[in-house]
């Protein structure tokens, strides 16, 4: 039992260190990589989740071929160290899992596409997996001589899923957006299509604030006046609430979004790269380009909030360029000379500040599809090497450390570790609005512990954690006015 409480405990003052200090980082220093299906065989890792008990969790696209057989892997499961601990094995003709989600009971749902047979098109798919990597049900989205295809997923606090992607692709068009809505079984609730046929798909979908945030490519959106990114709303029942184009990023086709620490959104293009801050109602806080050369071809991939409410993106490149008007503080980073692809990570502060960014001409073309933040510090990025799967982890960053002045609002919590009950205390100058949230480290909200008016002086909270929520870290973010402040707590049931 006390290693199990050392488990959990060690990992948080790697956090509670995150939080209280900000710090002059130097880039993180790569602890080993390694190699899959390197024989006859093709992997691209996709999709990295952290586990409920700390493994990962990777959808990607495997197929492998052995004695004159193919078998295809969209989903595997690995410790830290990289070792395999179980593989879902598909019969089908093919198959990738292009995102996944970690349940709080420990099991794993996944998106993706599917051909199961050589006369199929391609068929958006849900998968519910269980902890040991059983398949608990399966649900198949076609429609005859088109191509479908799921390319985010999301947990919904029914127990339901959203998922989106594409519907009714041809030939190299990639069709219309699509947005469904599932229960816990993975049946229809309802479903949302846009754009013309042409070019329109739906990239990625987080649910905040009671609302589905999509972010999305569109030729012909009837939903707003302009083409390109956006990101649209929809309630929970699908009615469309608003959505946000942006102009500058035409061209540059969505690729990842998640759920920053002010309760906005943080979003990153895929061509010719870029990283985008808005508040909840989509409207641009900051941006960023890369720091790479103007002239280069490069692709981003994945954007993750990282513990200090700053953000991790990860992609290719092959040129890196001096510091620029948007990347003051930016790095010569690599200069490619065999025109391969090379893998990136480039780090932000909260407030979109680079912090550093690192990439290695390896002579072959690899990228980084994927990265996390480890609960005990330092990242694995995943993509792939040549045609093999390819993972890599990183210790944590060090640098100098800078003591930031007090806060002027306070936030406590106690007991910390708590097991069933948390009370939260925080200070208000004048009576008025205030919120209490709790947040998972992969920034989904798991509960609202307060919402509304109180005196001034000091108030106490009270959460009772829900059945269902599993022990781990967890974020307290306090909202009052302009102010607001986040704490780690640790649950350990």
């Amino acid at each position: 039992m006390r290693h199990r409480y050392l488990s959990v405990i060690l990992p948080i003052l790697a956090i509670l260190l995150f939080a209280s200090v900000s710090q002059a980082m130097d880039p993180p220093v790569k602890m080993w990589e390694k190699w899959y299906f390197t024989t006859y065989d093709t992997a691209k890792f996709y999709d990295i989740e952290i586990t409920t008990d700390g493994n990962l969790f990777i959808t990607g696209g495997i197929a492998y071929y052995w004695m004159g057989g193919q078998k295809m892997h969209p989903a595997i499961l690995m410790d830290t160290d990289g070792n395999i601990l179980w593989m879902l094995e598909m019969s089908w003709y093919a198959v990738l899992g292009w995102d996944g989600a970690v349940l709080p009971d420990g099991s794993f749902v996944i998106t993706g596409r599917s051909v199961e047979t050589p006369s199929d098109t391609y068929a958006l798919f849900i998968m519910k997996i269980s902890s040991d990597g059983d398949i608990e049900w399966t649900k198949i989205y076609d429609y005859p001589d088109t191509k479908e295809e799921g390319y985010g997923i999301t947990c919904l606090p029914d127990g339901g899923f959203a998922v989106c992607g594409r519907v009714h692709g041809t030939g190299s068009s990639a069709g219309q957006a699509w947005l469904l809505r599932t229960d816990a079984q993975g049946d229809t609730l309802w479903t949302r299509t846009w754009g013309t046929g042409y070019s329109s798909y739906a990239k990625s979908v987080v649910f905040n604030n009671n609302e589905l945030c999509v972010f999305t490519q569109v030729m012909d959106d009837t939903l707003s006046s302009h083409l390109g990114p956006h990101l649209l709303f929809f309630d929970i029942n699908g009615n469309y609430i608003r959505g946000v184009a942006f102009g500058y990023l035409f061209y540059h086709e969505p690729a990842s979004l998640c759920i920053a620490s002010d309760g906005g959104y943080t979003f990153v293009s895929h061509l010719m790269s870029s990283i985008w801050h808005t508040d909840q109602y989509g409207e641009t806080l900051w941006w960023h380009n890369i720091p790479t050369g103007p002239m280069d071809i490069h692709e981003g991939f994945c954007v993750r909030r990282t513990m200090d409410s700053g953000y991790i993106f990860s992609g290719w490149t092959g040129y890196w360029m001096e510091p620029g008007p948007n990347n003051p503080n930016a790095q010569v980073l690599q200069v490619d000379t065999d025109n391969t692809q090379d893998a990136w990570l480039v780090r932000y502060s909260e407030e979109g500040e680079y912090l550093w960014g690192i990439a290695e001409e390896r002579g072959v073309s690899y990228h980084y599809y994927s990265v996390v933040q480890l609960p005990e510090g330092g990242y694995v990025a995943g993509g792939t090497w040549g045609g093999s799967g390819y993972l890599a982890r990183f210790a944590p960053e060090t640098g100098i450390e800078v003591e930031e002045p007090s806060p002027v609002i306070t936030l406590d919590m106690f007991p910390n570790p708590f097991s069933s009950v948390l009370s939260v205390s925080f200070n208000l100058p004048e009576s008025g609005e205030a919120s209490v949230l709790v947040y998972d480290l992969s920034g989904r909200l798991v509960g609202t512990v307060a919402d509304e008016v109180f005196p001034s002086g000091e108030n106490t909270v009270q959460w009772t954690v829900p059945e269902g929520v599993s022990s781990g870290c967890y974020l307290i973010r306090y909202n009052a006015g302009s102010e607001s402040a986040v704490e780690t707590v640790v649950l350990l049931k």
